[in-house]
């Protein structure tokens, strides 16, 4: 599929149904296009970018889209939501979040979680009936319902703090306790209590890190006061410290994997792009705030371990996901936007940028000079000052801090599951799990009910074997690798601290429900502070 940035615009019946909308919109907040272009100019006297012109309509109907500013300039006139301006022109800003956790990149990313339209409606779950006991294993359908709906914004937390990244695919330090490709979550709180205190000491948990050459997931070893160095075998990485602080920002303790698709397959060797070498990594970490959008963009591509070629590359899948071919950037356009401070014109591009670099948003914009005050949480209506009605997913945030929102539309592509009911989820105790090793820990599957002939790679590592859901002629539910050997369905078991050992396999007289194609697993056993 070939894209060519100059041959630009959409179809002139889409600018006809855009300007159309535009009108309409307009009318009914109480503008003409006459009014907005003069209020503008009055609003914004010193920043043509932000002036709409009053051939607006023209323009649209041509096929040209506004500029950013332009929609700011539009949202702020009319006292209206950006979300739904940029609806209007065909944005979603929950695309930015939905593609930064679908692409795979061979380093760990930043996911842009900010990104929940918290006037959407989410639906309401509610229990079937109140019971003092559940099996270890059972689907949401058997004991929740749903009724009615509400809107995401009563299940954001108030405070939130927590940090979401997905995993690189040569992120060999993450390996194989977790999955790459896969999306955690990182609490910042959770930092010094982790931290081992006696010089020599790994620490059990993970750690999400910044240094010098990007963000990397792994187990850390003290060295010293305030020295720390990754805990792994590997010599290159394994003797170099890092000062907290200098060369390296912690950003959290990692508590939460999704994780979707085991495969069975060799992780690559580490790819180490020109300019960003293993001598390099104790460099120290760039600030947080300031600095220029070109050097921005340069830091934040090699921190996803990018050439220009292969960013294109995932732009061109970003365009045809999208289904619009001016997300797509030549490797000459993306050198130049780390040559130029120039914001970007057209907001597909803006898009593209944070969806393959791994950046959020609001920092490419705040780079540019623009803020968005909007990316800030909505006030609560009067009705909905009480939140609503206590039910499933209101005590599942109560319990583990925060619901990633954020995932629902990304589910279907990570899962291979275009529909997902309450069938094809299962709840899991938190002993259930154990007869695998990623699934110690895993509270929540999703099950690909059309996946029912069981597959095993003896060579393969256990964290990538395919795991399934088995039902026994009892009823009751197991989850386990397992294969179809001599005509019989063959259990393989890893029991506690077994990893690196062959397994115990024994016969199970079971019917395959299907493979679990996602697990949300927790690695701390303790709560999170909010939930205490």
């Amino acid at each position: 599929m070939n894209f060519d940035e100059s041959n630009a615009g959409p179809e002139p019946s889409d600018g006809e149904a855009i300007a159309a909308a535009v009108r309409r919109t307009l009318l009914r907040y109480g503008f003409t296009l006459y009014r907005v272009a003069a209020l503008s100019r009055a609003q914004f006297p010193h920043l043509p970018a932000y002036h709409i012109r009053r051939n607006f309509y023209s323009q649209l109907r041509s096929g040209l889209t506004p500029t950013l500013p332009q929609v700011l300039a539009l949202a702020e006139i009319t006292d209206s939501r950006l979300w739904d301006w940029l609806r209007i022109f065909g944005f979603s800003l929950e695309d930015i979040p939905r593609l930064q956790v679908t692409l795979a990149r061979p380093r760990t990313t930043i996911v842009d979680d900010d990104l929940v339209d918290q006037a959407s409606i989410v639906p309401f779950l509610r229990y079937r009936q109140a019971t003092a006991s559940w099996p270890s294993i059972a689907p949401l359908s058997q004991f929740l319902e749903r009724v009615g709906s509400h809107a995401a914004n009563d299940l954001l937390a108030a405070d939130r703090k927590f940090i979401y990244a997905k995993i690189g695919t040569d992120d060999r330090l993450a390996i194989p306790d977790l999955l790459p490709g896969s999306i955690v979550r990182a609490d910042p709180r959770l930092v010094r209590s982790s931290l081992p205190r006696l010089t020599g000491q790994s620490s059990r948990a993970y750690f999400l890190a910044e240094h010098g050459a990007g963000l990397m997931c792994g187990q850390l070893r003290i060295c010293g006061s305030d020295r720390v160095a990754f805990a792994i075998s590997d010599p290159s990485l394994a003797n170099q410290e890092f000062r907290i602080g200098s060369d390296m920002r912690i950003l959290g303790v990692v508590d939460l994997e999704l994780r979707f698709h085991p495969v069975s397959r060799e992780h690559s060797p580490i790819q180490i792009l020109p300019g960003v070498s293993a001598s390099s990594i104790p460099a120290r970490v760039a600030p947080q705030d300031g600095g220029h959008p070109a050097a921005l963009l340069r830091m934040a591509r090699l921190h996803a371990g990018l050439s220009f070629r292969a960013a294109s590359n995932l732009s061109r899948l970003v365009a045809k996901m999208l289904g619009n071919f001016r997300y797509f950037a030549s490797p000459g356009t993306l050198s130049d936007y780390e040559v130029r401070d120039t914001l970007p014109r057209r907001i597909h591009k803006l898009f593209t940028l944070a969806i393959v670099y791994g950046v959020k948003f609001q920092d490419l914009l705040r780079a540019f000079g623009v803020a968005v005050k909007e990316f800030d949480r909505v006030k609560p209506s009067k009705v909905a000052e009480a939140g609503p009605p206590e039910g499933f997913l209101e005590s599942i945030r109560h319990e583990l801090g925060d619901i990633p929102i954020f995932m629902a539309k990304a589910l279907p592509t990570l899962s291979g599951l275009a529909r997902i009911s309450l069938r094809d989820v299962f709840l899991l105790e938190r002993d259930a799990g154990a007869l695998h090793p990623w699934l110690r820990g895993t509270r929540f599957v999703l099950v690909n009910r059309r996946s029912k002939k069981p597959r095993r790679n003896p060579q393969a590592h256990a964290w990538s074997q395919p795991v399934y859901l088995l039902q026994e002629r009892q009823g009751s539910y197991v989850a386990a690798s397992c294969a179809v050997e001599d005509g019989k369905l063959m259990l393989y078991t890893y029991p506690q601290h077994s990893i690196g050992k062959r397994p115990m396999r024994r016969h199970l007289d079971a019917d395959v429900v299907g493979q679990i194609v996602g697990a949300a697993r927790f690695l701390l056993l303790q709560p999170s502070p909010e939930s205490q």
